[in-house]
């Protein structure tokens, strides 16, 4: 060889390395176990780490050499990351469920007790104007005492769970669509005789809740325009 011809440089090589394929499917299943981390995404994270690993010993010590080496630190790291968070957002889940469901428990009472007292106001002014008498039904209140939207707001039943409320928004719109009935009101009316008498002030019930037995307390509006919650009497 000459001394010209050594000093060119090497012509490049003609086969370029195969890529890995554990290395690209480690990389695949990493950020789907990544994206997938609350739908049992540890299970394809589990997989990258392992093909990840596979792949790193094979491009290491592969004769003709392979590609792949960051496709398979990708796998590892969403991987590895995956199986590290999980824990932590099943944890995290476990301990907001209860709390959500609590709150939003505490919100429903809130306007269980609103409402009724809303409900009541409405009768009031109803009575003043019909020779103190109660309406017969809900609907009497509709429009000059209470907006049609507003009773219906009012007599909405509420108690349902986060969870379920999107399984019952569900159902209504199908509801609305089919032109099946609403559901039942949430309150009832309870007869009683007007004016109440003085010894009875303030222990005659007006308006009732309607709650599943499951529900442990109801709400009540009494005569005074107290609204408390007491027991719930169709609880089983």
């Amino acid at each position: 060889m000459t001394a010209t011809e050594s000093s060119l440089p090497h012509a490049p090589s003609s086969t370029e390395p195969r890529l890995s394929k554990l290395a690209v499917f480690s990389m695949l299943l990493g950020v789907l176990g990544f994206l997938t981390i609350l739908l049992l995404g540890i299970v394809p994270a589990v997989i990258a780490l392992i093909c990840g690993h596979v792949a790193l010993i094979k491009i290491r010590h592969h004769r003709p050499p392979l590609r792949g080496r960051l496709a398979a630190y990708i796998g590892l790291f969403t991987g590895y990351a995956t199986v590290l968070l999980t824990p932590l957002f099943a944890i995290a889940i476990a301990v907001a469920i209860p709390l959500v469901n609590s709150a939003h428990h505490q919100n429903q009472e809130r306007n269980r007790l609103d409402h009724a007292s809303e409900l009541f106001r409405a009768c009031e002014t109803y009575a003043r104007d019909h020779n103190d008498r109660y309406p017969k039904s809900w609907d009497q209140l509709e429009g000059r005492y209470v907006s049609r939207s507003d009773l219906e707001r009012l007599l909405r039943p509420q108690h349902d769970t986060v969870w379920e409320i999107v399984r019952e928004t569900a159902e209504e719109l199908t509801r609305s669509g089919n032109g099946e009935n609403a559901p039942e009101p949430a309150f009832l009316l309870v007869p009683h005789d007007r004016p109440v008498l003085r010894e009875l002030e303030g222990s005659v019930i007006v308006i009732r809740e309607v709650a599943p037995p499951d529900v442990e307390r109801v709400v009540v509006a009494y005569d005074n325009g107290q609204t408390t919650m007491i027991a719930n009497p169709n609880r089983q």
